[in-house]
C-alpha cells in the first residue's frame, strides 16, 4: 500500500500540519533516482522529504536533520530556496501531492508506480522537473486530469447506498471480478482490490461484496499504519486493521513510511552483502569438491604398482638383446600364467637406466598418494568449516550482522582465501588535520604549493574553504559541515586565523565560502585565489579551535 491513494491522502494531511507556514530550505539529489526536498517545519526543525523514482519498493519518506553528503550532490530548483509553505494538499482525483509555496510556486509530487516524478510549477505552468520526459501539452494534461472522478466523493455514495452499489456492479462490464471492481471503485488499485476479493471468500454476490467494501473503506479512512514481513521476507507497509501478529504498529503514516523505507533499504543491502558472501563461499566449496573428486587413491596406487612392476621386469631382462629401441616385450612373471607384456623404453637410455626411470615414476606416484591423503584431510576439514559458514550466513538479516560475521570469522575466511590477506595502507595526507567534531574535519595547508593542492586537488565543491582575510596564511578546508553549521565554522576559523600572519592579533577577520566559489585567475602566483560569495567572521586565533 506504499503508493495507494489513501496512504498518500493521510500523509498529505500529516505533512500539512507539520510544514504549513514552514520553509523550503533546499532541493538536491545525492543518489540516482532520488530527490531530497529539505524543509524547515513550522516549529523550526529541519526535515527532509525524500522521493524515490524508478524503484518499485520505494516511494516517499522523511528523515530529520540535514543529511546531505559533502560531495557528489546536485542542487535542484534553486528558485524556491527559502520560500514559505502555504499548504500541502492531495489531488482529489489522483496520487499527486502539491506543496503550495509563496509567489505562486508549487512543488508537485507525482507518486505513480511507473512514473514517479517531482515537478515545479509557477502560475500553473511547469517550469522544472526532476525526471524529464517527452513534452506534454499543458491544456491536454489538465483536461485529462479533470476527466477522472474525485475518489472520495465517488466512493462515499457507494458505501452508503447498497442499491446504487448493486446497480453499478451489475452494469460495469469486465472480463473478471477484479477488473470489474477496479473499474467501478476509483482509488482501488490491484492490491486493494485483491484484499477486497480475499475478504469476500467465495461469496461474490453484490450484497456481500458491498458489506466487505464498506468495512474496508472505513478502515482506509481510519488508518492503522503497520510494517510487517511479507512475501519472500520483504518488508511490507499497510494501513489496514487486519495486520499480521508480527507487524510493528506506528502512530502516523509518516512514521510508518519511514520505518518501512529504513527496513527495506536494510533488507536490500543485506541481500546484496549476503549474496556477495554466499557467492564467495559457494565458489570455494565448488573448488574443494572438484579437487576432492580429482583425487583417486586407487588409481594412483595401481599406477605405482604398474611402474614398479615394469622396473622389475626390465631388470630381470637386462641381457635380452631381442627388443626394439623404444619398447621391450617380456613375460610377466608376476602373473599366472606369465603372459607377455610390452613395456615402453626411452631409446637414448640403456635397459638399466630405463628400469631406474620406472622405479622413480613408481616412487613419485607413492609420494602423490601420501601427499594426496594429507591434502584430502585438509580439504575435508575446509569443506566442513565452509558448510558451517554457509549455514551461519543463511541467518544474517542486517548489514551490521554481516559485518560482525566477517569480523568474528576473519581468521577462518582469510585462511580459505575468501578475504584478502593484506590491505593497502592509506598514505598519510600532506596537510595538517584537526578534528572539529566527530564528523567535521579541518585540513590546513603548509605552504603555497601545499595550499594549491589542498584547494584545487583535494577539496570537493561543497567543502568549506577558509582563509584569514587580507593577510598571508594557510588555505583551510572544512569537511563534514555545511554553511549552516556556524559553531563548526567558528572553530575552524580560529585555527585558520592562527595559521596566518595575523596570529598575534586580538581579533582576525576570516572569510569562508563553499569551495566551488573559489577560483584562480590567470597569471596568479601559486597559492593565491579569488573568492566569490564569501562571508566573514571575526574570531580569536587558536591553535586547536578550542
Amino acid at each position: 500500500m506504499l503508493r495507494n491513494y489513501f496512504t498518500l491522502y493521510h500523509l498529505a494531511s500529516e505533512l500539512d500540519e507539520l510544514l504549513k507556514n514552514g520553509y523550503v530550505f533546499e532541493v538536491f539529489s545525492q543518489q540516482r533516482n532520488e530527490i531530497t526536498i529539505s524543509l524547515i517545519t513550522n516549529k523550526g526543525n529541519h526535515l527532509q522529504l525524500v522521493v524515490v523514482t524508478g524503484h518499485p519498493r520505494f516511494c516517499i519518506y522523511t528523515r530529520e536533520g540535514l543529511n546531505r553528503k559533502q560531495r557528489n550532490t546536485v542542487d535542484l530548483m534553486p528558485e524556491i530556496a527559502e520560500k514559505k509553505i502555504a499548504e500541502i494538499i492531495i489531488d482529489p482525483r489522483d496520487r499527486i501531492i502539491r506543496l503550495r509555496l509563496e509567489d505562486n510556486y508549487v512543488i508537485v509530487l507525482q507518486l505513480f508506480s511507473a512514473k514517479t516524478n517531482v515537478l515545479l510549477e509557477k502560475n500553473g505552468m511547469s517550469i522544472n522537473a526532476f525526471k524529464h520526459g517527452p513534452p506534454v501539452n499543458a491544456s491536454e494534461k489538465k483536461e485529462s486530469c479533470h476527466e477522472k472522478p474525485e475518489i472520495l466523493r465517488s466512493l462515499e455514495p457507494l458505501v452508503y447506498d447498497r442499491a446504487l452499489f448493486s446497480t453499478r456492479f451489475s452494469k460495469t462490464p469486465a472480463k473478471d471480478l477484479r477488473s470489474k471492481l477496479i473499474k467501478m471503485l476509483p482509488g482501488f488499485d490491484r492490491k486493494l482490490t485483491r484484499e477486497l476479493i480475499d475478504r469476500c471468500d467465495n461469496n461474490h454476490s453484490a450484497e456481500h461484496i458491498h458489506t466487505e467494501f464498506a468495512t474496508l473503506f472505513y478502515e482506509l479512512l481510519d488508518p492503522h499504519p503497520v510494517v510487517y514481513i511479507g512475501k519472500d521476507d520483504y518488508p511490507e507497509f499497510s494501513i489496514l486493521h487486519n495486520s499480521t501478529k508480527t507487524s510493528t504498529r506506528l502512530e502516523t503514516i509518516q512514521e510508518g513510511l519511514n520505518l518501512y523505507s529504513g527496513r527495506t533499504w536494510q533488507f536490500l543491502k543485506t541481500r546484496e552483502l549476503v549474496g556477495e558472501l554466499d557467492k564467495k563461499l559457494h565458489h570455494k566449496m565448488t573448488k574443494i569438491e572438484r579437487e576432492l573428486a580429482l583425487f583417486r587413491r586407487e588409481k594412483l596406487r595401481k599406477q605405482a604398482e604398474d611402474y614398479e612392476r615394469n622396473g622389475h621386469l626390465i631388470m630381470a631382462n637386462l641381457y635380452n638383446t631381442d627388443h626394439q629401441k623404444n619398447q621391450i616385450t617380456v613375460k610377466n612373471i608376476f602373473n599366472e600364467p606369465p603372459n607377455p607384456i610390452t613395456i615402453s623404453l626411452k631409446p637414448e637410455m640403456t635397459l638399466q637406466q630405463n628400469a631406474a626411470a620406472w622405479f622413480r615414476k613408481a616412487s613419485k606416484a607413492k609420494e602423490k598418494i601420501e601427499g594426496g591423503i594429507k591434502r584430502k584431510n585438509v580439504l575435508e576439514k575446509q569443506k566442513h568449516e565452509l558448510a558451517r559458514l554457509i549455514e551461519l550466513s543463511s541467518n544474517l538479516s542486517t548489514p551490521s550482522q554481516v559485518r560482525n560475521y566477517y569480523q568474528t570469522n576473519h581468521s577462518l575466511l582469510q585462511s580459505l582465501g575468501i578475504e584478502r590477506t593484506s590491505k593497502k595502507e592509506k598514505k598519510p595526507l600532506p596537510f595538517k588535520v584537526f578534528s572539529i567534531t566527530q564528523k567535521a574535519v579541518l585540513y590546513v595547508g603548509k605552504n603555497a604549493k601545499n595550499n594549491e593542492e589542498l584547494t584545487f586537488s583535494f577539496a570537493k565543491p561543497h567543502d568549506i574553504w577558509l582563509h584569514a582575510r587580507g593577510v598571508a596564511g594557510s588555505h583551510c578546508i572544512l569537511r563534514g559541515a555545511t554553511m549552516q553549521n556556524i559553531t563548526e565554522i567558528e572553530k575552524a576559523a580560529e585555527i585558520a586565523a592562527f595559521y596566518s600572519s595575523a596570529k598575534h592579533s586580538e581579533l582576525v577577520p576570516v572569510m569562508y565560502s563553499e569551495k566551488k566559489y573559489i577560483r584562480r585567475a590567470r597569471n596568479m602566483p601559486i597559492g593565491q585565489v579569488l573568492a566569490e560569495k564569501e562571508k566573514v567572521i571575526m574570531v580569536r586565533p587558536a591553535s586547536n579551535g578550542f
